[in-house]
């Protein structure tokens, strides 16, 4: 795998007899080497179908304007007077999750200060909403007693809140 200067990649698959090389932008590609897998290997498509994934780049345009990084730390966008406090942790924890995959942040997870500091409520309502949405199983608690989203937390997320949330926003919803 190489890439040049600018944000142009290439990479050369070779599987058996079959070879295919992909070059360009890096989004572009990916998608291109999972169609590519999907179509001409069967034995990946089915195991594609099985696997629970997250399309980063789809989660961050279905949460711009809503949530942002900024100087290190998670920011909510979306008006939280309009909001459910559930929600205002999910969306939290989703730009925990997305600054950490960019990069962005340290790590995936946040303190139950830093969602009571984005609620702006107080220890107990934070504490109940967190227990709440970890008996959903949106959400985990670490061994270190910080919070991050589950897979199935934003699955369930994505599904059931965020287009009630991009409508209250004036957005269309994903």
């Amino acid at each position: 795998m190489s890439g040049g200067a600018s944000n142009t990649i290439t990479v050369h698959i070779k599987y058996g007899e079959l070879e295919q090389t992909f070059e360009g932008p890096v989004e572009e590609v990916w998608r291109a080497i999972n169609k590519f897998f999907s179509d001409l290997i069967p034995v990946f498509s089915l195991a594609r179908q099985a696997t629970v994934t997250v399309d980063l780049a789809e989660l961050i345009e279905e949460l711009r304007g809503l949530v942002a990084i900024s100087n290190g730390e998670v920011v909510i966008l979306a008006d939280r007077r309009k909001l459910p406090d559930r929600d205002i942790i999910m969306l939290g924890l989703l730009g925990a999750y997305i600054g950490h995959k960019l990069g962005a942040l340290p790590k995936e997870t946040l303190t139950s200060a830093q969602l009571r500091r984005m609620l702006e409520k107080n220890a107990k309502i934070t504490s109940t909403r967190l227990s709440e949405l970890n008996r959903q199983v949106w959400i985990e608690k670490t061994d270190r007693g910080e919070y991050r989203v589950t897979q199935l937390g934003i699955i369930r997320f994505r599904e059931k809140r965020l287009p009630r949330i991009a409508a209250k926003a004036g957005r269309p919803g994903p």
